[in-house]
């Protein structure tokens, strides 16, 4: 069988390959240039011209050969698209759950079957189990490194194409692997989230938002400040507000047809037990005939919470938590759990 492994350039991904290779697969790397790393910020050898480098130096070390995929149009059009329009409507988005059904595992995916490849492989935390026909998705065994989460919109064709080497691994033990095989990657720290923009959002968002100020109200209306534009808030967010006050002031709601910023002093205004879910996808294919026993977790570092009840509401979600949960976030994913396995999701509306 013949395996197109991700290779971003770090030590998970090229350990996954390593693992693979000693397997007996017929393994290559595959590295998509997803952005212009010069147009997000980063210097010459920064960015993913770095982790393309690093990519082709871990594939000369393990004797296997390496390509590079370009995905910038499908990038751009799809995922940083989604972004501005999501930070332009006042809601929170999460770049990776968009782009991986549609680019990592969608046109990335179809990158690697033209190159021949039967499947392909990442270094995700994130097992995979068949069972009578069925690709089920489970937690890794590093609970630390779950990235379950960000996957919950992925199909059955996905998952049968797709191995993840390094999921009953824990972290340290891949960085050791890593240093046995003297990978020049070994010591490598991991990549950070948003990987097209260098620093803070803000500067990828003044490039396609005009920010309008605005003002920041208490829940009783009386104004208090002024914000820089909402697209530079998320609910539940306590620094950066710059509005000198008698006690801490958290972010409640983004008011985007009066373009004002709804703060509160008391944090369990927070606090919600209701909220509805859109674009939901279920890993089965189809809504699971028993529901009971679930948990739903609603951003990514964050546990997930027992639901009480879940109600179909048109296209929609309704759900119902047995314990009130802070600040759920417009845009966000809410991802469903049964024990150790990922049922499915939404976002939240």
């Amino acid at each position: 069988m013949k395996i197109a492994v991700a290779m971003s350039g770090g030590v998970d991904s090229s350990v996954a390959a390593a693992l693979l290779k000693k397997e007996g697969y017929e393994v290559f790397g595959l590295t998509m240039r997803q952005y212009d790393a010069k147009k997000s910020g980063y210097g010459e050898n920064e960015g993913i011209e770095a982790d393309i480098k690093d990519a082709k130096a871990v594939c000369d070390a393990l004797g296997i050969e390496h390509f590079v995929v370009d995905l910038q149009e499908d990038f751009k059009k799809i995922v940083e698209k989604n972004f501005i329009e999501e930070y332009s409507s006042g809601r929170t988005p999460n770049p990776c759950v968009i782009c991986n059904p549609t680019i990592k595992f969608g046109k990335f995916m179809e990158a690697a079957f033209k190159l021949g490849a039967d499947k392909i492989a990442t270094g995700h935390y994130i097992q995979i189990k068949e069972e009578n026909n069925q690709f089920k998705i489970l937690t890794p065994t590093d609970a630390s490194k779950d990235q379950t989460y960000m996957i919950w919109k992925l199909n059955q064709f996905q998952l049968s194409k797709t191995l993840f080497p390094i999921s009953k691994y824990k972290k340290p033990e891949i960085r050791k692997i890593a240093e046995e095989l003297e990978l020049p990657i070994h010591s490598k720290t991991d990549s950070q989230e948003i990987c097209f923009i260098k620093d803070h959002y803000e500067d990828f968002l003044k490039d396609h938002i005009i920010f309008t100020p605005g003002d920041i109200i208490l829940p009783d209306n009386k104004v208090i400040g002024k914000h820089r534009g909402l697209a530079l808030y998320t609910i539940g967010q306590r620094k950066g507000l710059n509005t000198p006050w008698r006690c801490p002031l958290f972010v409640l709601r983004l008011d985007v047809v009066n373009n004002t910023l709804v703060v509160t002093e008391d944090p369990d205004d927070l606090l919600e037990d209701i909220f509805e879910l859109e674009d939901i996808n279920w890993i089965a294919g189809k809504k699971p005939d028993d529901l009971t026993g679930v948990s739903i977790q609603i951003r990514y570092n964050s546990s997930p919470v027992p639901v009480k009840n879940i109600t179909e509401v048109g296209n929609s979600l309704l759900i119902e938590l047995e314990n009130s949960t802070r600040a759920i976030t417009p845009g966000q994913s809410g991802v469903f759990y049964k024990d150790n396995q990922l049922l499915g999701g939404g976002i939240i509306k």
